[in-house]
This record gives structure tokens, sequence and C-alpha cells, in this order.
């Protein structure tokens, strides 16, 4: 009797400018307890670079392993092309990526990719899953989306980011038939999952920790820079396209979201402009949870600027 081989998945590390954590990443996807894998590691450093160089010598380290395939950019194309290389030149159904300071835990792949096998959902594109955050040695915080489930469009909206690619397993074909990763500077990860439930597709989850998110300076998911203000009127911009799908309660409901997320960016870079904008809408919406997320917030300045003579029941400035 023959044995059936089991499916195959591919992990995919893009890496730039990361050679001191690279190592753990992959020695993380290469422990997987999971036997049928490779791990395609795209170099995104540019050619000639020491940085190059040292990348090639950490993946020297595990050259006799032959599950690892390496891709060496020809030049530096970004995050998203990156991954788009290492789905490209993967050779199975099943995809995984990791960020190259980030970590799996060894049952990670053994337990992701049941619930594709036994789902007789054709529909069903990508599961994700928990993910604890470190600095240093000790885990700080257990990081965790809600759990959705099928296609959840106006969740994804609202919510912002479902999972990060660290938490993913998708598969190849609903990738290739979306057209991958959106060459964007930021929301690489929102914008794929937005594609993705655009055209049908559907999410599932594994509620178990099965990624580390690990922080060696200062943590990445501060977000307050201008990039990270263009990149999520770009993404907003992306999810108007698609309002048309949503009932007027969910518009209204995404755009108070985003409003919110305006307000804090508009704020930490400076533009009082976008950010009066941005808190006035959020008080003609919701009034009462907004001056609420002020109160538990602290954000004295902002309540001045819609309570010049202080919140209701207060004494004001005089």
């Amino acid at each position: 009797m023959i044995r059936q081989q089991k499916p195959g998945v591919s992990i995919v590390i893009p890496t730039y400018h990361r050679n001191d954590t690279l190592r753990k990443a992959v020695s993380s996807a290469l422990a997987q307890t999971y036997p049928n894998i490779e791990l395609v590691v795209v170099d995104d450093n540019p050619p000639e670079s020491a940085w190059r160089t040292a990348t090639q010598e950490i993946l020297a380290e595990f050259a006799g392993d032959p599950r690892l395939r390496v891709v060496e950019n020809e030049k530096n194309l970004g995050g998203a092309l990156s991954r788009n290389a290492g789905i490209l030149a993967s050779s199975n159904e099943y995809i995984a990526f990791l960020d190259d300071d980030d970590e799996y835990m060894p049952e990670r792949v053994e337990r992701q990719l049941p619930v594709f096998l036994k789902s007789n959902n054709e529909k069903l594109a990508l599961v994700f899953c928990d993910a604890e955050m470190t600095f240093g040695r000790d885990v700080f915080m257990c990081y965790s989306r809600p759990r959705y489930k099928g296609c959840c469009l106006f969740e994804a909206m609202r919510d912002n980011c479902l999972a990060a690619t660290s938490q993913w397993m998708v598969k190849k074909s609903a990738l290739l038939k979306v057209g991958m990763f959106s060459n964007v500077s930021s929301k690489q990860d929102s914008t794929l999952i937005l594609k993705l439930l655009a055209a049908g597709f559907e999410v599932d989850y594994v509620p178990e920790v099965l990624s580390r998110y690990c922080f060696y300076s200062m943590p990445r998911i501060s977000g307050l820079s201008l990039k990270n203000y263009r990149a999520e009127k770009a993404y907003y911009a992306r999810c108007r396209e698609l309002f048309d799908r949503l009932t007027e309660e969910e518009q209204r409901e995404v755009r108070y979201s985003f409003a919110k997320i305006f307000y804090r960016l508009s704020k930490a870079n400076g533009d009082e402009e976008k950010e009066k904008e941005a808190l006035h809408y959020m008080m003609k919406v919701k009034p009462a949870e907004t001056v609420g997320d002020f109160i538990r917030n602290g954000m004295r300045k902002a309540r001045w600027t819609v309570f010049p003579n202080g919140l209701p029941g207060e004494p004001g400035r005089g």
C-alpha cells in the first residue's frame, strides 16, 4: 500500500537589514513538527552590500537542509513585492508567511493546516492564529484579534486588520487570483485580506498562540508617522470603493473607526486642521462614545477643543 504524502506547506520569509534576527526566524520555521514544508527566504538586500553578504553567511549555516530555498532579488523591492517573489518561487498549494524578526511556535503549521484539510468550503482562503508579543525574554501580552469566520468584509474594514502576515496560512491559488500583495508602503496585510474578501473568499482561525512577535528595540506598534497616515488614507480609499456592499449603518461604523485613526495620526503629526476635522466627525456620529474615549484616554486637549467650557456636568475652564 502506497502511503499518500501529506500536503506541502511553503513558508515565505522576506528579509531586509535584519541579520541580527534572521537566524531565529529561519530556525523556528525549520523546527516545525509538520514534516512536509519548504522554506523560501527572499533576500531583499541590495546586491554587493554588506547586508547581502551577512545574509548569505547566515543562510549558509542551514545549507545542508534540503527544505531551504533562497531567492536573491536583483534590487531592493520592498516587503510586498518580496513576498510576491516568494509566492511565485514556492512549490506548494499552502503558503505561510513569517517576518524576519518574528518566530513560529513548533506546532504552528501542524495546527493550522488541518483547518483547510477538514473544511468542505471551497471559498476558504486564509486561516490565522493568535500570537504573543515579547520584549527581550519576557512575554508581555497576547495579541489576538476578534476571531471572525467567513466573508467578514465589514469587520475587516471596521477593525482595520484581521491579522498580520506572521499569523497567516493562505491558499496559493487564492493569492494568485487576487494578484498577490499590492505594492504599498504599509497596510500590506490589511490590503491583501480586503482583496481576498472582496473577491468572495473567506477566512477561518485557530484559537491558539502559534506565532511570536519579537521586539528587540522599540515596538513596531507605535505606527504614528506621516507614512502611516498616508497608508491609512490609501487603505480607507480602498474600503470606500466597496461601500456599496455594506449597509448604511456599517458604512457609518467604518467611517467612525477611520476617523479615530485619522484623529490620532493627525494629532501625532501636528496637523491641527485634520485633527479637528476628524474630531468633529467623531462627535457628530457618536458623541457619547467619543467623549467616553476622551475621558478614558485622558485626551484633555481634544476635549477642550470640542467643549471649550468643559464636559457636561464639569466646571468650565473659566
